[in-house]
């Protein structure tokens, strides 16, 4: 159901996540990127008519809202191909979700709060190597995501930069993970003979 030629801006976020303030700031960036649609999870039917009607009040064309089926996961993984952007919501950001956008190479624009919750998709953005898709206000996160939406070439050298560093960063790189671990558990037992409290 998305148009060909459109920016897919897309969040696979619960629609519990989804708060007015983020919501607005979306409808700006609809407004302010001809040919874009917002691709959202379609979970919940009672938001889905909300969301919908909301958008009108606001100008936007209701139809430019698309909402994704619940899929079984590697088909869900599957339609990732077909989004350009993933926006992430605030004050509770993609965890998992985010993971799944950066691993299929989709990049992630976010904007980092002052709680944990709201601070995870930027670390895993960075992780990915992409510290340029960490906005601080919602005038950036507005103003990168419209630049972007009207930048085919910019988003392509994005999933470009994923795809090439995607098992090597930090993110995703299992054996430097397996590595520190293991070196912490070297740690912890070493000090654990030296009749210290491992921490």
């Amino acid at each position: 159901g998305l148009p060909a030629d459109a920016t897919v801006f897309c969040c696979f976020n619960g629609t519990q996540k989804i708060m007015r303030r983020m919501f607005d700031l979306w409808l700006d960036i609809l407004a302010r990127t001809p040919d874009s649609v917002l691709w959202l999870l379609g979970d919940n039917d009672g938001a889905v008519t909300r969301l919908k009607k909301y958008a009108e009040t606001r100008g936007i064309d209701p139809n430019r809202l698309v909402f994704a089926k619940k899929l079984p996961n590697p088909e869900h993984l599957a339609r990732y191909f077909l989004a350009d952007l993933f926006l992430d919501t605030l004050p509770y950001g993609a965890h998992t979700t985010a993971s799944d956008a950066l691993w299929m190479g989709v990049p992630v624009l976010t904007m980092s709060g002052l709680s944990f919750a709201s601070r995870v998709c930027g670390s895993l953005v960075r992780s990915a190597g992409l510290p340029e898709m960490v906005c601080a206000t919602p005038e950036e996160y507005r103003d990168r995501a419209v630049a972007l939406g009207m930048d085919k070439d910019a988003l392509k050298g994005l999933r470009e930069k994923l795809a090439a560093a995607r098992d090597t960063c930090d993110l995703f790189n299992m054996p430097k993970l397996i590595s520190c671990l293991e070196a912490l558990y070297a740690e912890m037992w070493d000090a654990y003979e030296r009749g210290e409290i491992p921490h």
